[in-house]
């Protein structure tokens, strides 16, 4: 009776011998400060803590095995002209959700982590139907970031009607906000034309985002736009003005090259497993291509998203399900499990999958160690590059979200 156990220990046992490792990588430079301390002396040794680390403080606030959730609904206009904003916004994806996937929160004396969720719709392009107002959800709340990227790329522009106060109470009607009230709920809507067009005025707008506590953060394309201004108003929000066509520049460092072959070496140690697994596997792929294609930063925030605890693929990689629930394998029926699993025993599936998290475990803290090195380069390269200020989606985004962010007790 007590054979069937053995596969459970022998994972556990491996968790537990890897744990310094997997909270390195999964947390990062921190998760790497607070190993250390959890473990003590015996952790000062390991290989893939990064160098950066010896100036954090020697003990950290426990972390919580529960998450907060962050959702957010971008809302593009797709009308003509537009080709500028949605270029950074397929950009800008990558690293805005790692600067949101930094946010913590202590709760009960422990630190918790975030998981975020992102929706997409696009308005003004009169490709849309012209009686839903030129408006279409492109894509529910997900945490799959890959389909978001997909989506985005999809996009393209049309001459339209641009009904924003529409677009916003569709968004508000329309996708599963969640009723809890320590989630952030955040509605990021950019355009560039009047603001009162529609049916929908900016006041009804708001008041619909209010009443289930969503933050609508309100990005122009252009300089001064008095019924943009007059919206963030009622908004309770700053307004983003921002050059759309503007390109943020490239600065090169030596952790670069390394940062994206590391990243492309984790797409090894993904296991699709399901009916959609191996489409979620060539997305993942087309992903990194589209990353590359638009300039070496965006593949560079990408590859150091990928090594993040946000860039979870549970829904159809068995590693991260794994992680998330330890009787996965138990659970599964071989048909659903990729073929290196099929007609394995338990014990030996878990052995599978528990060789491929330790690689990509090691992956991370890898990439880890070099984004603290390459953030620490960049820091100082920028001092000495002081130019005009640009405003675009990358560099306003966060700037009035932090604030509403702080009020509800989260900090980055």
């Amino acid at each position: 009776m007590s054979e069937p156990t053995r596969p459970t220990k022998s994972f556990g046992s491996w968790l537990r011998r890897h744990s310094l490792t997997l909270v390195a990588a999964l947390g990062g430079a921190a998760g790497v400060a607070y190993a250390a301390g959890w473990h003590g002396k015996a952790a000062a040794s390991a290989s893939t803590r990064p160098a950066v680390i010896a100036t954090q403080a020697p003990t950290q606030t426990e972390r919580d095995t529960e998450q907060d959730t962050v959702q957010i609904a971008l809302l593009l206009d797709t009308s003509s002209s537009m080709d500028g904003l949605i270029n950074q916004a397929r950009s800008h994806l990558w690293n805005m959700v790692d600067q949101m996937g930094r946010m913590k929160r202590d709760v009960n004396g422990k630190s918790r982590g975030v998981k975020i969720e992102l929706a997409l719709y696009e308005y003004g392009n009169d490709t849309l139907a012209r009686d839903k107002g030129h408006i279409r959800q492109v894509l529910p709340f997900t945490g799959d970031l890959d389909s978001v990227s997909e989506k985005l790329n999809g996009l393209f522009t049309n001459g339209g009607s641009e009904y924003v106060g529409q677009a916003i109470e569709t968004s508000i009607q329309e996708l599963a906000w969640s009723p809890d009230p320590h989630t952030l709920k955040f509605v990021f809507v950019a355009g560039n034309e009047q603001f009162d067009q529609g049916p929908i005025s900016a006041e009804v707008a708001m008041r619909a985002a209010a009443a289930k506590d969503i933050s609508v953060q309100l990005i122009y394309c252009g300089g001064t736009e008095p019924t943009w201004s007059a919206a963030a108003k009622l908004a309770a929000t700053d307004l983003m003005t921002i050059d759309q066509n503007h390109v943020a520049r490239h600065i090169p460092a030596p952790q670069d090259d390394e940062i994206l072959r590391l990243g492309q070496e984790l797409n090894a140690t993904y296991m699709a497993y399901g009916a959609a697994g191996q489409a979620s596997l060539a997305r993942q792929a087309a992903a990194d291509g589209s990353a590359a294609k638009m300039s070496k930063k965006v593949a560079l925030e990408r590859a150091q998203l990928k090594s993040k605890k946000g860039y979870d693929n549970r829904s159809w990689d068995v590693v991260d399900a794994v992680e998330k629930d330890a009787n996965f394998l138990a659970n599964k029926s071989d048909g659903d499990l990729p073929a290196a699993l099929k007609g394995k025993t338990l014990e030996e599936k878990q052995k599978l999958v528990a060789d491929n998290a330790a690689k990509r475990v090691e992956l991370k803290a890898k990439i880890a160690k070099l984004e603290a090195e390459r953030t620490t380069f960049l820091v100082a390269e920028q001092a000495k590059q002081q130019g005009p200020e640009v405003h675009s989606l990358e560099t306003e985004m966060m700037k009035s979200t932090k604030k509403t962010a702080a009020k509800k007790g989260y900090k980055f």
